[in-house]
């Protein structure tokens, strides 16, 4: 991917955002997991599509779920947490280099889409925090050029960080 492309650039704004303040712009949470969701499946089922047009659908999704995410709080959660908790699960799949995530049936990722779901609806501040925290992660460690088991390290300390300081942020909010 290069550092110039549109989705590097969103990814990496998207990224930190998320990493860092997925809990109180969970609407900008929902959306890039939309936009990120949407590139992905476009450039793997339709791979001689133009990359422009991957990307306007791809932001299209994006914003339809933003909006929903205002207007559809709980449910937008939920649907969040089930593309958060697979896009994850994918994005740890493809790292680990003894899977090959082309073989994989697609339903596979139902269980962890659905844990993300479930989990999102029980616990929705803190189980916003660490999925937001770790799909920032998951975003920014893919866009450094590093082997499989370093981006996963780099993922991790990532993730770790941005759930520290969203907690630490969530914690003097509710001590005001």
């Amino acid at each position: 991917m290069n550092a110039l492309e549109p989705i590097f650039l969103i990814s990496l704004a998207g990224g930190l955002a998320v990493l860092f303040f997925g809990r109180r712009l969970f609407w900008l949470y929902i959306g890039l997991v939309g936009v990120l969701a949407g590139f992905e499946l476009s450039q793997t089922y339709f791979p001689d599509m133009p990359y422009w047009l991957s990307l306007t659908i791809a932001i299209i999704l994006g914003v339809i779920m933003a909006v929903l995410a205002i207007a559809l709080q709980y449910v937008a959660m939920a649907l969040a947490g089930f593309v958060g908790g697979a896009y994850v699960a994918l994005q740890i799949m493809t790292l680990l280099p003894a899977i090959d995530v082309s073989q994989l049936p697609e339903w596979l990722l139902l269980v962890p889409g659905v844990f993300g779901a479930l989990i999102c609806l029980v616990v929705f501040n803190p189980a916003l925090i660490v999925l937001s925290s770790f799909t920032g992660a998951a975003v920014l460690a893919q866009l450094v050029p590093l082997d499989p088991l370093l981006q996963n390290g780099l993922m991790l300390v990532l993730a770790l960080v941005g759930m520290g300081f969203q907690f630490v942020v969530y914690k003097r909010r509710d001590e005001e």
